[in-house]
């Protein structure tokens, strides 16, 4: 039995769909002072870690937001890779213990999954609500082992899983 951690940024462009949901956020939450999604960072965790950290108890209904923008959005910002599914949907069928690592919230990050096609072949889908080391943690905790491997990129996904 084979066991893989996948950081959600190698099944989609995580990075670019949190930097429109900065701008969404912007626009909808505005705030004191103003969320400015230019000055984020281009990483969607760290992103995240700072809408939070400017959300502080002004904004704290910016994850409902995010869900929101991802239910209207997720269809035009991630589009199913059939190749890397089809080695997904192989790995899983063949007994490989999968979990996926996202710097995301819950939600989102099955939103995500869903949009992308992919969520039954994971045993485990971590988020870590703005934190990618905690999600990569619990992703640990549910293979059993400190030591599997991680995968942060499509190519590195075929790599491992012979695709």
């Amino acid at each position: 039995m084979s066991k893989l951690i996948i950081v959600d940024t190698a099944l989609a462009d995580v990075d670019a769909l949190i930097a429109s949901a900065a701008e969404y956020l912007a626009r909808r939450l505005g705030g004191t002072p103003p969320l400015d999604p230019a000055a984020l960072p281009a990483d969607a965790a760290a992103a995240l870690a700072a809408i939070d950290a400017w959300a502080g108890t002004g904004a704290a209904n910016w994850r409902a937001e995010l869900t929101r923008f991802f239910e209207a959005h997720a269809p035009v910002h991630l589009v199913p890779d059939p190749e890397l599914n089809a080695v997904l949907r192989r790995a899983a069928k063949a007994d490989a213990h999968l979990a996926v690592a996202s710097a995301l919230p819950a939600t989102p990050l099955d939103l995500e999954l869903q949009q992308l096609g992919c969520a039954r072949a994971f045993k485990a889908a971590c988020a870590g609500d703005g934190s990618l080391d905690d999600a990569l943690t619990m992703a640990q905790a549910a293979l059993g082992g400190h030591d599997t491997p991680i995968a942060r990129t499509r190519a590195e996904v075929l790599a491992a899983l012979g695709g």
